[in-house]
């Protein structure tokens, strides 16, 4: 349920930032040529598809009127997309970012390209408000992740060490300190999707729900911004010496470790609470304890204890949440990277594969018409259901949850490949050049 920055298709000029110690980290791809990465425009679809499967199928999963086959295909959606596809989204627009300040940043504009930044950000923002005044079963991510592309923004300037220096101080700190924050507030989440109407009812609660408390926060999403564009670096160096495959190979290699040992370490964790002091609630069953560590949950770590930053609990932004989402994210983009981008031919995708990129190079207009068309096939559906005396799942019509569902809105956002660009991203991008002075590339 998020997006990535409003791009077109990904191509880029190495962007030769103005301050000496920015230059330094990038001056080995300073005459890089401009490349399309077909990888990373797949690697967005494949998020975006992970979204419609954690809130058309996943969900499945949690309603036993349904068919077995819909539950056991909740059941899979959830293992495979639930606090899997934001990240993976969040990752990406950090590419995104460097992407996007590209042309500036060549042209010795680094004022220009961090106010393109910003004002993307802005706009993901007030879309984000929006979206969120409709009736739907999804939070709305944009508005968390335009304020995490704002505080991003000047990363673009900095060496690559800073960046990831940065990137581990806030993994480490803000987990714990956003657990702290929200026992002393006496909330478990204090913010779904953020709207107009909750800003002008309860603007300092809005606010910190955005930074902190609520379930994208985010000092967490900036995270993953900032390991995106150190992925981005890389890329574009690599694909100057000529050796991006054996690059796309060695980060997907990485992030399989990464992910792997983060979930093993959680599991074990999970299976030794007491070692670490801590007994599960009486009353509570043990089992069912454990399921709920692993279950998604809102934005933090159950507590500020350490044995809680050692679990991998999905959208909590845990260290361990962090560094499993993010191996995984290296993985799926290495990968595709290394698959469709590494090879020593250049040539143009083929029609069908082309239909993929295009529109995973549309996040922003498909996420937009996910969440309509959820609001206006799925949140009458699902309010029905609410009414009936004992509700049985069974009457959901096909085009609201499960796999049908899924079926219909990933064929609309296939359909939206068949264009040339998103007409969200192209305003976005045409509202940046106004306001910043940029001639079109």
């Amino acid at each position: 349920m998020s997006t990535s920055t409003p791009t077109g298709p990904t191509r880029i000029h190495v962007p030769v930032p103005a301050s000496t110690s920015a230059r330094a980290s990038t001056r080995a791809t300073a005459g890089a040529p401009r490349v399309r990465y077909v990888g990373v425009d797949l690697a967005r679809f494949l998020a975006i598809a992970g979204m419609m499967a954690t809130h058309l199928v996943a969900i499945s999963a949690m309603l036993p009127g349904l068919s077995p086959f819909e539950q056991t295909a909740g059941s899979v959606a959830q293992t495979l997309t639930s606090g899997i596809a934001a990240p993976l989204f969040a990752v990406l627009g950090g590419l995104s970012l460097v992407f996007a300040s590209r042309a500036p940043l060549r042209d010795g504009r680094p004022g220009a390209a961090i106010s393109g930044i910003l004002i993307r950000g802005a706009i993901l923002v007030l879309i984000g408000m929006l979206l969120g005044m409709m009736q739907v079963p999804i939070v709305v991510v944009l508005a968390y992740y335009g304020l995490a592309m704002i505080i991003a923004a000047p990363a673009i300037l900095l060496p690559s060490w800073a960046i990831a220096g940065i990137a581990a101080v806030l993994a480490v700190a803000v987990p714990p300190l956003n657990a702290m924050a929200r026992s002393a507030l006496g909330v478990v989440n204090e913010g779904g999707s953020v709207t107009f109407e909750s800003f002008s009812g309860d603007p300092a609660g809005a606010i910190r729900g955005l930074f902190l408390t609520g379930e994208y926060p985010a000092v967490t999403w900036v995270v993953y911004l900032l390991i995106g564009i150190l992925i981005a670096r890389a890329f574009v160096a690599a694909t100057e010496r000529g050796s991006l495959r054996r690059t796309a190979l060695v980060a997907a290699a990485a992030g399989a470790a990464v992910a792997a040992a983060a979930q093993g370490v959680s599991m074990w964790v999970v299976a030794h609470l007491d070692r670490f002091g801590f007994a599960v609630p009486e009353g509570v069953d043990p089992e069912m304890f454990r399921t709920m560590l692993v279950s998604p949950t809102f934005g933090a770590p159950f507590s500020a204890d350490p044995w809680a930053m050692l679990v991998a609990t999905p959208h909590s932004g845990s260290p361990l949440d962090l560094l499993r989402t993010v191996g995984i994210s290296l993985l799926v983009i290495g990968l595709l990277v290394a698959i469709f981008d590494g090879g020593r031919s250049r040539r143009e995708p083929g029609f069908a594969l082309n239909v993929f990129r295009s529109a995973g190079a549309a996040p922003l207009t498909i996420y937009s018409l996910h969440v309509i068309a959820t609001a206006l096939l799925v949140q009458p559906a699902m309010e029905a259901l609410m009414l009936q005396d004992v509700p049985d799942p069974g009457t959901l019509p096909w085009y609201a949850i499960g796999m049908p569902a899924f079926g219909l809105q990933l064929a609309g956002a296939i359909l939206a490949g068949l264009h040339r660009r998103g007409p969200l991203e192209a305003l976005t991008s045409g509202t940046v050049r106004l306001l910043t002075g940029q001639r079109r590339r």
